[in-house]
């Protein structure tokens, strides 16, 4: 639970103006409605007696009274709702800004990326519970009690020791719930509602395939069975909280009985006057809303506990990198300035591996050189082009981009330094214009088509009546693979970066057409440095020098036909 107190001290240092007004503004309708129950009581009370015993009583302050109290009540539960959830997404807002910023320079660490931004995401929604439904509910119960047992005991002794007898059960109930707060059925909500939005996204996304080959009502079924365990989970949770509020219901109404048997036995000692004593009673009787609102925030308490221990340790874990980043740059120096890309003795290992994929390797890339990575499958050609993207982050050394450590570029200009072309075509259901202007959203009609014929694709699209404005669907269906790559390639043509990472851009085509494209690229790059991660004769020949990672260091260039040998 101490994340839960480290985001509540987080959002207070963010916005404390706001944090202690939507508290002051909570309290007015929660004051100003037991005291329209008390003053009402008091009033009726009061001018029935004095209507049955002929005596004079002033109807116009208790009248006035009654009025503003109900406005006050009226207008503060409006603007509590206001300023308590203005107060909560005010923080909600920057915190998700610093989060994400912090995550656009980690990596996945071998999870699905769309479960790990869901998880986040969904984490980030639940923290409003914090403010709203634990920190504004436990302090107005908090200083009601406090405010009626100082009430109480300039009233009456016996008033205050029956008063504070219930208030103490109202708190141990509350430290109940928060002590056999259920975990466990946290973590199954979490795990099925992962694994509903995972399936579903699978499902969606598969739908033709499965459609075709017969798994569409077998997958359905998975979605079907997630959904079903979230629901046992959420109605265990909303059970949990039906009963913790019969329970302060009960409480209450046992208070309520106490609390008008005192008062009987007040009135008949003489020292309560009827009226104060029906008041007094009707007080009581709001009590157990007020200290019933804590309570589904605290049965939702593990839920909470979990997210913001999910999210504080991103936070830390982004916050020890920093640091350790800096002091890290403090100690060395840049040895490899004369260089586009180098890498410093890096290492990487992927979670649960037995061993290290990649183990203190260094290089450099000058600028417009071409470097082939070459080497048996699996020995680590893609991690190296994902960590110089900086898609992954190095385990141990650093990766220097310009004479800069990658860690420390903004992701906004190390993704215009950098241009990665993959052998799979991200494409997304749009026109094709919008598919282009993802690299740069500044190019011209004119630009787009110039991209176009530069990578064999203009004929392709203007065949199409809507020309650039043609409806590519999911996945850039509507397209063959080959087209889809070379659009990719377009996209490519439309930046000017320091480094092109190429990722198998010629995997899948044919000889003919891999030359094509490799030519088209080539004579377009300009001086932009390349890594490629090469597998053919096309590509290693074009390569100004060729790194074998499974071969030992030791700058040893191997000719095409001696890597095509050993891994072909």
């Amino acid at each position: 639970m101490k994340s839960v107190w480290h985001i509540i001290r987080t959002q207070h240092r963010y916005d404390s103006f706001h944090f202690w007004l939507g508290i002051f503004v909570a309290l007015l309708p929660a004051a100003a409605g037991l005291l329209l129950l008390g003053v009402s009581g008091w009033f009726i009370t009061a001018a029935a007696i004095a209507g049955l015993s002929g005596a004079f009583l002033n109807i116009f302050a208790p009248s006035a009274l009654i009025r503003a109290f109900a406005i006050i009540r009226t207008a503060g539960r409006y603007g509590e709702r206001v300023l308590t959830h203005d107060a909560t997404f005010r923080f909600l807002t920057g915190f998700r800004n610093r989060l994400f910023a912090s995550m656009a320079h980690r990596t996945s660490d071998g999870r699905r990326s769309g479960l790990l931004l869901n998880r986040l995401t969904l984490d980030i929604a639940v923290l409003d519970t914090v403010y709203l439904r634990l920190v504004v509910p436990l302090v107005l119960a908090l200083v009601v009690a406090v405010s009626l047992l100082l009430i109480w005991s300039s009233i009456s002794p016996l008033l205050l020791v029956t008063g504070a007898v219930f208030i103490s059960a109202w708190g141990c109930l509350a430290v109940w719930t928060f002590v056999r707060s259920d975990t466990k059925n946290a973590r199954r909500t979490d795990a099925a509602l992962d694994a509903m939005r995972l399936r579903a996204a699978d499902l969606a996304a598969g739908r033709r395939d499965l459609a075709i080959y017969g798994g569409l009502e077998a997958a359905a079924e998975t979605v079907l069975a997630a959904e079903s365990r979230l629901a046992e989970a959420q109605e265990a949770e909303d059970l949990r909280t039906s009963k913790l509020t019969a329970g302060s219901t009960l409480l209450g109404q046992v208070f309520l009985a106490a609390i008008l048997l005192v008062c009987l036995l007040e009135v008949g000692r003489g020292t309560l006057t009827a009226a104060l004593a029906v008041g007094l009673i009707l007080v009581v009787m709001g009590l157990p809303e007020i200290f019933s609102m804590s309570l589904p925030g605290l049965a939702k308490l593990p839920r909470v506990a979990l997210a913001a221990g999910r999210v504080m340790g991103l936070m830390k874990d982004r916050a020890e990198a920093g640091s350790a980043g800096d002091r890290a740059s403090g100690k060395r120096a840049v040895t490899a300035a004369t260089g586009v890309l180098a890498f410093e003795d890096v290492s990487f290992g992927y979670p649960g591996a037995a061993r290290r994929v990649l183990e203190g390797l260094s290089f450099y890339v000058a600028q417009g050189e071409i470097l082939a990575l070459a080497g048996r499958s699996g020995c680590g050609k893609s991690t190296v082009a994902a960590l110089a993207a900086r898609l992954r982050s190095p385990g141990q050394g650093r990766i220097v981009l310009g004479g800069v450590d990658t860690g420390r570029i903004p992701d906004a200009e190390l993704r215009r330094k950098i241009t990665v072309i993959g052998q799979k075509a991200y494409l997304f259901n749009d026109t094709v214009a919008e598919n282009l202007r993802i690299a740069n959203p500044d190019a011209s009609d004119a630009d787009l088509w110039r991209a176009l014929e530069q990578a064999a694709l203009a004929d392709r699209i203007s065949e199409n009546p809507e020309g650039l404005q043609t409806i590519l669907g999911e996945g850039g269906l509507g397209l063959s693979g080959g087209e889809q790559r070379r659009l990719a390639l377009a996209r490519a043509f439309l930046t000017r970066p320091v480094l092109f990472v190429l990722d198998e851009i010629t995997e899948g085509l044919d000889a003919a057409t891999a030359g094509d494209v490799l030519d088209r690229f080539l004579s377009y790059r300009g001086d932009a440095a390349v890594l490629m991660i090469a597998h053919r004769r096309q590509e290693l020949e074009r390569a100004n020098r060729v790194l074998d990672l499974t071969a030992p260091r030791g700058g040893v260039n191997p000719s095409p036909e001696t890597i095509l040998s050993e891994f072909q």
